[in-house]
């Protein structure tokens, strides 16, 4: 837990990051790295942790008690995740780094404060870090989603309470889980650990829509159906309801209903941008250049609420851990005037699902996933794609049980950063010694 700090010796810092995730912590280890002194670091967080790798919070942080790996904290702190140092609230109190609890309302541009409750903190260079919040279903019209035990996760504490409404049904019980992309087939993997009923429900045709096509995501599905996850697809949630306050079930739009204990709502996210006005804006986010500066020459944004350009021409948000981590570094050079090389990112995305059983699966992809797909079944447990636009592979996906090897996984990233000519996916990967 962070110590209080609503008496600071100092409410003025050469440099302070708003936002607590994951992009906090690795601006912070850059910042340390630069060698700059302490005292001059200052983090506005609302969370009463310090900074911590956020995606472990629907995985290992949901395996059930069997598993030999479960993710609590201070285990899970950045910047572990990245190989680095474990940055524990002593090691930000070592470095005279200081935490000003409480939630960002408001910027001044031209004083160059930053509203936190009823005090202003002011700052000689700023960075935006504050993520995004999970979309409600309440916000479509969707009922009784402030029932007890409908979940959604974005912080620990929400993750911890998930586990504790686990535990209180006792290795028995339904759960149902909303959406079918990221965060709905991570917590579908975890929660049917625990030995309960798992059912996914969402309104498309097939799972992770975003970036999969159908053969794909049959890949996927058949590997969820089977190990005991149900999938209920082209149907949403139309209200759900409970008995004293708790949650019993859900009303589908299509007429059906289903009986559940515990229901993890995950529809997507929104960009925590309303409360700094004044700053140009694309993509839902704060639009930044190739050094993540934004309009103002003394505010820079990072993470999920950057909007940055894209190696792939025009502009690009990325809502992933690995673009949290670079960009928090990118603009930690840029804000010390060291003039860091444009940033051009190669999107990755990744995930590893089912890790408490002998067969986790695990899916690795690089590039853009805005061209003609081309997938190639690798044996019984694998599956790759690529994508190719303009004659070209811009992107390219591994997938399988036990998964891609960091070997395939280094060769999948430099098969998309040369960008060969486009064939047939099977005839791509054998190019690359894949």
């Amino acid at each position: 837990m962070l110590r209080p700090t609503a008496r600071l010796m100092s409410k003025k810092f050469e440099y302070l990051v708003v936002g607590g995730g994951n992009a906090a912590g690795y601006a912070c280890r850059e910042f340390v790295a630069q060698g700059v002194a302490a005292n001059k670091i200052g983090i506005v967080t609302a969370e009463p942790v310090a900074p911590y790798e956020r995606p472990a919070l629907t995985k290992a942080y949901l395996h059930p008690p069997s598993a030999k790996v479960r993710a609590r904290l201070p285990g899970f702190h950045t910047c572990v995740g990245g190989g680095g140092e474990r940055q524990t609230p002593e090691w930000y109190a070592e470095k005279g780094i200081s935490f000003i609890n409480g939630k960002a309302t408001a910027v001044d541009l031209a004083a160059k404060t930053v509203k936190v409750g009823e005090e202003s903190v002011e700052y000689s260079k700023l960075i935006l870090a504050t993520g995004t919040r999970a979309l409600k279903v309440s916000e479509f019209g969707v009922k009784g989603d402030d029932l007890a035990n409908v979940c959604y996760l974005r912080e620990e504490k929400d993750a911890a309470e998930l586990v504790k409404a686990l535990e209180a049904l006792g290795g028995s019980g339904k759960a149902v889980i909303v959406g079918g992309g990221y965060i709905g087939l991570e917590c579908a993997a975890a929660l049917v650990g625990w030995g309960v009923e798992t059912t996914m429900v969402f309104p498309e045709a097939h799972c992770m829509s975003r970036l999969f096509n159908p053969e794909l995501a049959q890949w996927l599905e058949d590997e969820y159906a089977a190990r005991g996850v149900k999938l209920l697809k082209g149907d949403s949630v139309a209200e759900f309801v409970g008995e004293g306050g708790k949650l019993s079930g859900i009303k589908l739009k299509s007429g059906g209903s289903l009986d559940c204990n515990v229901a993890v709502v995950g529809v997507g996210a929104s960009p925590n941008v309303e409360f700094c006005q004044g700053l140009k804006l694309e993509q839902k986010g704060f639009a930044v250049d190739a050094s993540m500066q934004t309009s103002d020459p003394d505010v820079y944004a990072v993470g999920d609420v950057a909007a940055f350009p894209s190696r792939y021409g025009g502009m690009t948000r990325c809502e992933h851990v690995d673009h949290a981590r670079k960009s928090a570094s990118q603009a930690v050079k840029a804000a010390m005037g060291l003039s860091p090389e444009p940033y051009r990112y190669l999107p990755y995305f990744y995930t590893r699902i089912f890790e408490y059983t002998d067969s986790p699966i695990v899916f690795n992809f690089f590039g853009d996933q805005s061209g003609e797909c081309s997938v190639s079944k690798r044996g019984d447990k694998s599956i790759g794609a690529i994508w190719a636009k303009d004659g070209k592979v811009v992107g390219a996906l591994l997938m399988g049980s036990p998964g891609p090897s960091g070997e395939d996984q280094a060769k999948l990233r430099q098969l998309v950063e040369s960008s060969p000519a486009a064939a047939g996916a099977a005839e791509v990967f054998a190019q690359a010694g894949l």
